[in-house]
């Protein structure tokens, strides 16, 4: 009976010494693997952006490949109403090195439309062509493009309705005062589409003499634009939107102080600043920022 006890513990004794060697293994084995670094695997490569294939890389691609079978079905139907003769001539140069610049590579020949429309996917629209949308309350994504909102005019100017009703709107502020700023008289009532006439007519005989009111309207203009801007008015100069007369005369007393429209048009502060002091209600306050 003693002689098998003697033989337990001599085996409980060995496996405990088995453990003790086996331990220190374990912990250098596992420290040895922590150390090797995972493999990662290798980037995915993106595929070319093509003018017969484009991948599905964003939401715009799959509809520019949409657009462009419209646009395809209409070249051989000879329907214009929404494609010009234009959109499909050869891609020029000045689009090819534009293409390559921004790293948007082709594997086949484009037409000058699609070479347009893939530029102008990564360009916002501009301010005439929000209007028209806004006027036709037409509901688009805050991010929408240049392409994208070209394509939406197109769609509802195919239609000599909607490009009537766009004409017989009533003429803008903006119209308004470049129609005074070139001494045009414009009728009671006139609508933009008149407005637009008749400040066309005049401006052709003022370039011819270069008179320097087409290059400061320029320049009022687009200070004007720059302080409608709603994301800026909010984020940027914190001021409410003001309006025609409050901006001209600001612009006018500047003028007098010897600034220059062109140097008004690259520092909007200065305007803003006038703006303030002219109406300091203009200015947002503490808790409407």
């Amino acid at each position: 009976m003693a002689f098998v006890i003697l033989i337990i513990l001599a085996a409980l004794i060995a496996a405990f010494f088995y453990l003790i060697r086996r331990s220190p293994h374990k912990k250098r084995t596992a420290a040895k693997k922590a150390a090797i670094p995972k493999q990662s695997a290798p980037p995915l490569q993106k595929a070319p952006l093509s003018s017969i294939r484009i991948d599905m890389l964003t939401e715009d691609h799959e509809w520019l490949k949409q657009r462009w079978k419209m646009a395809e079905e209409h070249r051989n139907t000879g329907d214009r109403s929404i494609f010009p003769d234009w959109y499909f001539d050869e891609m020029t140069k000045l689009q090819q090195e534009w293409l390559e610049k921004e790293n948007i590579p082709v594997t086949q020949p484009l037409t000058k439309g699609q070479a347009s429309d893939l530029i102008d996917l990564n360009h916002p629209p501009g301010d005439a062509q929000l209007e028209i949308l806004k006027f036709f309350r037409v509901r688009l994504p805050g991010d929408i493009n240049h392409t994208r909102a070209l394509h939406e005019i197109s769609l509802l100017f195919k239609y000599p309705e909607k490009r009537e009703a766009w004409n017989q709107r009533p003429a803008s502020e903006l119209q308004k005062e470049k129609a005074v700023f070139f001494g045009i008289k414009l009728p009671e009532g006139a609508s933009s589409g008149l407005a637009d006439q008749l400040i066309s007519e005049r401006l052709p005989a003022l370039e011819e003499k270069d008179d320097p009111r087409v290059d400061h309207w320029d320049s009022i203009e687009n200070i004007v634009r720059q302080l409608w801007d709603q994301e800026a008015l909010k984020e940027v100069y914190l001021i409410k939107k003001p309006g025609m007369e409050v901006i001209i005369t600001a612009l006018e007393e500047l003028k007098n102080e010897g600034r220059s429209y062109v140097e008004l048009e690259d520092n909007i502060e200065l305007v803003v600043e006038k703006l303030v002091e002219l109406n300091p209600g203009l200015k947002h306050s503490p808790s409407a920022v």
